[in-house]
């Protein structure tokens, strides 16, 4: 079950990348250290923000829960997120954590001790969507139309449909400056809904959010669909109590 939940996510990640799945004109190749990017390399019109999202509906009997916070127009990202398995009563929390910082993305599991990273593509992370900057052309080459505008938790937010026939993609996002606030996906079989439940903007994050564990060994991952890029499962799910007979 939890390798299935890491595929799907991994999938839906690379689509919020905007150039793993779809063509764009132009990646820009930069290496950056970690720290204020300068104007014409930010991401994002905001400085800061922290986004608590949840799924609207289970993913493969499972809540997920995530916290986005990204700082310095960008340049640093992490999502927390915190999958959610009811059993016998209980509540089981399996946690990754996802970080960007230096063109690489690193995912762990708090829970053990290594961890996998993989090299951007023109230093994207989970929760930048920019289909707004692609061309017709391109936006109609890839299944993508405008739908219009809407508002969530506030904002005012962009529409974008998806309907991909060749990639079996089909979904719908509410994009608030380039960060999907709301987002339903439907890959083959799997689907997954997440929306925004809590956004604060322009506020301080601790740069302790933002570091690595020393005590993780993190494994370079080549490809992000055909390596592991989610650790073992948790000591939590691999210790489950016998069912009853």
């Amino acid at each position: 079950m939890k390798l299935n939940i890491a595929l799907f996510l991994t999938i839906v990640t690379n689509l919020f990348s905007g150039c793993e799945y779809f063509s764009c004109n132009e990646v820009n190749q930069t290496s950056n250290q970690i720290g204020m990017l300068p104007e014409e390399d930010r991401k994002y019109i905001l400085k800061s923000v922290i986004i608590k999202m949840k799924s609207a509906k289970q993913i493969l009997g499972s809540d997920i829960e995530s916290t986005i916070y990204f700082d310095d127009y960008g340049d640093k990202f992490c999502n927390i997120t915190e999958t959610k398995l009811k059993y016998k009563g209980t509540t089981i929390v399996t946690t990754s954590i996802n970080i960007t910082r230096n063109d690489y993305t690193y995912t762990y599991n708090p829970e053990k001790l290594n961890g996998t990273k993989s090299k951007n593509k023109g230093n994207i992370n989970a929760m930048h969507v920019d289909f707004a900057s692609m061309d017709a052309q391109s936006l109609e080459s890839n299944g993508i139309r405008k739908g219009g505008n809407t508002e969530w938790l506030g904002r005012e937010c962009e529409v974008f449909i998806l309907d991909n026939p060749a990639l079996e993609m089909v979904g719908r996002y509410e994009v608030w400056n380039k960060i999907p606030l709301k987002f339903a996906t439907k890959i083959g079989s799997s689907e997954m809904e997440m929306y925004a439940v809590e956004i604060s903007e322009n506020t301080e994050i601790p740069t302790s959010v933002f570091e690595l564990p020393a005590n993780v060994e993190f494994i370079d991952a080549s490809n992000l669909l055909t390596s592991s890029t989610e650790p073992a499962l948790s000591d939590s799910l691999l210790n489950l109590p016998a069912s009853d007979k």
